[in-house]
Parts: structure tokens; sequence; C-alpha cells
């Protein structure tokens, strides 16, 4: 690495000792720029009074009409006129010439004594202000995402309270990766006024539903319709949402394989290779054939799907009687492959696939708010919605696969289309916090790059860089993050994630200098300064772990780094006059949600009880005919005999001690279905969505009720009712 040294020697001749050669004085020059300017600048001065000598005296001997070519070019300096003489033009001006001509020549000469550059290395820098506005990253608040702030200082030192805010438009930097340990400010510093800005609807992943507690009652104030799924929220109600209701409605059997394929690779994953991953690839499989025996059944939910593949238990006999009930041929080969394996094989499949996520719908909880839909993920471009995903931080790992599986159709469900401008024209913004706590969505990593041009804008939230290359490994995890046009980093605190902060902001070039001190041969003590460039990060990572926690780190894509101020958006005067507005309750799904949720699951046990007891009766009626009716179901017209306390039944049908009272529950249900159903008859036919006005005792409401709160079409229910009542002699008023 080229330096540079210069020796003085000292005045004083002693040979130093230990003690004494500290205190020996010495004649420093500081380096060979020093050096070369105490040389260059007497010299330029001198050339510049020698030219200027010159130049001035042919200006001189032309102004007096002398002979410019046979002149003294050097007057000058020969003939002096004196001190008085030259005080007076022409001789003021001459000599101002020459004057000016040497400062010239000797700034000149200055200026290339200091030309001389050591070697460069990189040119890292943070950006400044002017920076900032030439690479349009102090935009208006409302024209895109908020990163941080920058504070202008006062006269006296003090920072104006106010400052700017570092905003980008939506397209510039239509992803943004934010790494940020447990309280660090991810929440008041970037979600919460980004969500409480978005001009679009807005998808987030809500721990400890905070957000929605500080946000939605704005974003209702915005035009918007505000929906909270939160499974494991037993104090209030919750929307719910049926993943398998897009799928139902697909006609194509091939179609509708494929899309319940791809839900299965969405939320049904194991962390361990081997066995377990062998097993869960044909686990996907035995999950599609059970999705459309489901969607057969008139139940397209996952509770059902759970049902069918454990509710009698993972028997070569259950899977051989759902290969004779399922009409659709690769259903029916899948459930047939699964007779032929022993039941240690069934055990090890059944135990890998619930393993892998399917468990969780042994929860009543999940499996009540995934039985229905209170909206659609393809609404989210046709007008402005706001959907939290609310879930405590203990149970992130317990909700994983339902918050995969979630966010997995949402993804799908916007890169299935190109949006209309005139139909969808509302971007969607999704906030997945938490994200290296969900496992591996291989669907994130393949579309993020895709989904800015199907209107979504992606936030990943993750506590740190070891924790996402965990979940994905290095080469997904470098893909997120190229994908991701802006980083934003808050108090990162492990040696991983400072030092890929420290690698991402780059190199610069910093001035290194040296000193020794060591006798030469005569004994005189010489000392030797070096000056010289070296490359160094930017932030080391050990500066990086010790920032301030109000200090962010902003890394935009193809510009240099920031160094900003982190958003206090409670403390901020322009988000406190937004969250002052704010009034009124918070926008909980109502109570008649919760009651037609109930009524629904009813109605769906109801019918789940019907069809089985329907079986037995057959099979009982069958076997006293002696099967010449087989394959036919019992006549509902044939004639009967009464049961004592209990409904009218088929002659043969056998009739079990706890029928008659089973059936009376199911005949309670069933009226009341069917006066939901006729309900439902007399609303607005040209109202969209099936909305109807609904009566819950005494109190009379609004209420957004789906068409398919029953888990199947409104008309396919009406359907069932009707054929129920006539079957059971049930009254349905």
């Amino acid at each position: 690495m080229p330096f540079c040294a210069i020796r003085c020697r000292n005045l004083c001749r002693f040979r130093p000792t230990p003690s004494t050669a500290i205190a020996v004085p010495i004649l420093i020059c500081e380096g060979d720029a020093m050096n070369r300017t105490l040389l260059a600048v007497p010299f330029g001065l001198i050339c510049g009074a020698v030219l200027g000598a010159m130049v001035g005296g042919i200006w001189l001997a032309w102004h007096l009409g002398l002979d410019v070519n046979s002149a003294n070019p050097f007057v000058l300096l020969t003939d002096y006129p004196g001190y008085q003489a030259a005080q007076d033009n022409p001789w003021r001006f001459a000599y101002g010439i020459m004057i000016a001509v040497s400062l010239a020549f000797g700034l000149a000469a200055l200026v290339i004594s200091f030309g001389h550059q050591l070697t460069q290395y990189g040119q890292a820098h943070f950006q400044s202000r002017r920076e900032m506005r030439r690479n349009d990253l102090l935009k208006p608040v409302g024209s895109g995402l908020v990163y941080g702030k920058i504070y202008r200082l006062g006269l006296i030192g003090r920072r104006f309270l106010s400052g700017r805010f570092i905003s980008a438009v939506y397209d510039k930097f239509p992803h943004c990766l934010v790494v940020a340990p447990t309280r660090a400010g991810k929440g008041v510093g970037y979600v919460n006024p980004n969500v409480l800005l978005f001009p679009g609807s807005v998808v987030v992943l809500d721990v400890k539903g905070e957000i929605f507690e500080a946000t939605s009652r704005h974003r209702v104030s915005m035009g918007d319709e505000v929906f909270r799924f939160a499974p494991f929220d037993f104090e209030h109600s919750s929307h719910r949402y049926n993943p398998l209701e897009r799928v139902a409605r697909i006609m194509h059997p091939a179609e509708r394989y494929t899309e319940l394929a791809k839900i299965a690779d969405y939320f049904l994953t194991v962390s361990e290779k081997g066995n377990a991953s062998d097993f869960l690839s044909e686990g996907r499989q035995l999950f599609v054939a059970a999705g459309l025996l489901a969607i057969e059944r008139g139940r397209p939910t996952i509770g059902e799907i759970n049902r069918i593949l454990f509710g009698q238990g993972a028997s070569q006999a259950a899977y051989a009687s759902h290969a004779i009930e399922v009409k659709h041929p690769n259903a029916a080969e899948t459930f047939r492959k699964f007779t032929a394996y022993d039941g240690k094989v069934l055990s090890s499949h059944a135990s890998v696939l619930g393993g892998a996520g399917m468990a969780l719908w042994n929860n009543p909880a999940v499996d009540f708010a995934t039985g229905g839909n209170d909206f659609s993920f393809a609404d989210l471009r046709r007008q402005p919605m706001s959907v939290y995903l609310v879930v405590n931080s203990d149970s992130i790992q317990t909700l994983a696969p339902l918050i995969r599986l979630f966010f997995g159709e949402l993804i799908a469900t916007l890169r299935a289309t190109m949006p209309d401008p005139e139909r969808e024209p509302w971007p969607v913004k999704l906030v997945l916090d938490e994200f290296d706590q969900l496992g591996h969505m291989k669907i994130v990593v393949q579309a993020l790059k895709q989904l800015a041009g199907h209107g979504a804008r992606v936030s990943i939230i993750t506590q740190s860089i070891p924790g996402l290359e965990k979940i994905y490994g290095k080469e997904d995890r470098l893909s997120i993050e190229a994908a991701c046009g802006m980083k934003l980093y808050l108090a990162a605190n492990d040696k991983m994630t400072a030092q890929e902060v420290s690698e991402s902001l780059g190199k610069t070039t910093r001035l290194s200098l040296s000193d020794s001190y060591a006798p030469d041969k005569t004994g005189l003590l010489r000392r030797t300064i070096s000056r010289r460039n070296e490359e160094r990060p930017l932030l080391s990572p050990d500066e990086i772990t010790k920032l301030d926690r109000n200090q962010v780190i902003l890394i935009p894509e193809r510009q240099q780094p920031i160094l900003a101020q982190r958003i206090v958006y409670y403390q901020d005067p322009y988000f406190q006059k937004i969250m002052a507005a704010q009034s009124g309750p918070l926008p909980y799904p109502s109570q008649a949600h919760r009651e037609i949720g109930m009524l629904s699951e009813q109605v769906q046990a109801l019918i789940g009880q019907v069809t089985e007891l329907s079986k037995v009766r057959k099979i009982d009626y069958d076997k006293k005919t002696g099967g010449d009716q087989k394959g036919s179901e019992p006549d509902a017209a044939a004639p009967t005999e009464p049961q004592p306390n209990g409904p009218v039944v088929p002659v043969g049908a056998s009739v079990t001690p706890e029928e008659p009272r089973k059936t009376e529950q199911m005949e309670a249900i069933a009226e009341a279905a069917a006066d939901l159903v006729q309900e439902s008859d007399n609303s607005d036919n040209n109202r969209d969505d099936g909305q109807q006005e609904m009566n819950f005792g005494s109190q009379k409401e609004k209420t957004s009720v789906s068409l398919n709160d029953f888990g199947l079409p409104l008309e396919a229910a009406r359907k069932q009712m009707a054929a129920f009542t006539k079957t059971h002699r049930l009254k349905t008023g």
C-alpha cells in the first residue's frame, strides 16, 4: 500500500533513554502534502511575480506610447520609481498586474500540491438532505410509504419537532423488508403509520391486536369495510374465512383438483427432511382427495376434510368407504391406494399429516372460524377493505398453518388475474409481521417479484436475519431481500444481522495517520509520520449494535444508505391529528355474525348426522327386505308405523333408543334453519353478495351474510333442507 513519510532531525544531540525519549523536542512535518506545499507555493509565487512583472512592464510601455518590442519588459523590477510614484497610475496598475499574476500562480501551485491523491477505495456515505430530495425520497405524506424522519437543526442546535418524513411514491419501492427485534418500535415506527395512510385495501397479520385497535376506526372513516379474523379471541366475535369456498365454485374437475393441490402446498409443511417429507407428499394427495369428497358432500371446509381423514380413524375400512362414496376418479384412486397400506403405514401418514398442519382443525374454534366466509379476497381490488388477522404472540406457532394458508390463498387470488383499471382500481397492502415464525411460505418467495404488477405491496417484518435464514435458507433469504426495494433496520442487536447491515452499507475510504520514534546511528531521535488511505465499512458491526434506538438505517435499492430517526406516530403532530379524530367503538364483528355462524354449524352437523343415520337405516332396511331393494333409498312414501314419542319413519327401519331424542334435537335445528332459509327467500333479490336483514331476538340490525355461510351455496342449502323435510316428515313452517 503506498504511503509517504518525512523524517526531521532533532536539534538536541544526546542519546535518548526510554524515560527521556518522549520529552525530546522535535520538528514535525505532517506528511508529504505539507512538504510539497512548502516548496510549491513559494515557487509558484516567484514564477508568477516574474511573469507578472513582464506582463505589467509590457502593458506600461504600451500605455506610455513606447515601442513594446524594444522596451525593457522588467522595467517594474529594474526601474522602481519610488513609493510615492508607484501609488499613482499607470505604475500602480502595472504593479497590480504583477501582484495578481503572482498570486494566481501561487494559488495554482497550492491547489496542485494538494491535488496528489492517495489511493481511493469505497465511496459509500449516508445521503444528505439534498441527495434525498434529488432521489425523490422526501415526497409529501400520503404519496407513498413512510420509513423514517429527518430533522433540521435550529440556531441553538436543537432539532425542529416536525421534521420531514422520508417517503417515496408507492411504485418506487413496492415491497419493504423490516428487520427489527422485539420491542424495537416496528409497530409505532412503520406498521401503524403506513396502515393509517395507505389509500387502498390492507391485509395485516396483527400480533396482539394492537394494529386493529390503533387503526381500524380510521380505516372505517376512510370508507373501508373492516373485517377482524381472530380464531382464538374468545372475548369478541370473529369474522369467518373459508379457504375452500373459492375452490367449491370451480366447476372444471381438473382445475378444482389443481387448486386443492396448491392449497395443500401452502400450509402443509414439515421442517425436517427424510421420511416425514416422503410421507407428506402422499399425505397431500390424501388431503386433495378428501377435499374433493367434502365439496361433493356440499360441505367444502377444511374441518370437513379433517373429519373425513380422521373422524373414523386412519383405517383401510374408512378409506375404502370414501373410495366408494367419492365421484371424482382421481380421488377414488387415491383412497383405494391407501386401502392397500397396512395399519402402521396408515398411522404414520396420519401422524405426519396432522403434524404438518391438519391437527389444528381438531380445535373447534379453528373449525368454526373457517366454516364460513364473511369476506372474499377477490373483492380486495374492487373496493377498499381492511382485513386484520389477529393472533396473540404465544399462539403464532399454533396458528401458523392457518396463517400460511390465509396468506397463500390471498397471494394466489391476487396473482390469478391482472387488475382491471376500471373494475379493480384499489391497490392492496400486505403486512406480514413475525414472518420468521410462520414457517416456510414458498409462494411468497415465488410471487414477491410479480405481485407489484398485480396491484399488491408487501411489507415483510422479521426479528433478525438468522431467524429468516433458518426457515428459508440462504438462497431464498437473499431472494426475498433482493425483491424488497427498501430495507429498514431498527436496533439490530445480533451479530449476523449487524454484519449483514454493515456489508450492505458498503465501504468507504478514511485517512489513517501513524507515527513512530526511533534513534538513528548518530544518536539523534527521529520521528516518522505516515499518512495513508484505508478501506473500512461505513459502519462496523459494533457501531451498528451501539446505535441509538431512535435511529434507523434505510437501504434503498441502487442508492446510498440513509441514517434517519425512527417515527413515533403517537408523538408526531401529523399522526396525532389522525388519532384524535378517531371516535366511537372499535368495529368488532356484530353478535349477529356469531349467531349466524353457530346456526350454520348446527345445520352442517344436522346434515352430517342425517346422512349417517340414513346409511344405517338403509342397511337395516336392506337386511329385513332381503336385499332386493339394494342400491335404492327407503321410500319416504312407504307404509309407516308410529314410534312412541318419536318421528314417523318408514316401516322396517330400525330405531335405536337414543334416536327419538337425537331426532327431536335435529327437528328443532332444522326448523330454525328452515326459518333462516325462508327469511333469505324474502330478502331483496337485487342485493349483492346475499346481504340480508335478519332479526335476532328483539335486536334488528343489518348484517352482511355470505351465500356460503352454510358452507355451500344457499340454493344448495335450500335443496338439502327440502330433501330433509320430505324424508323425515319435519314441519318447516
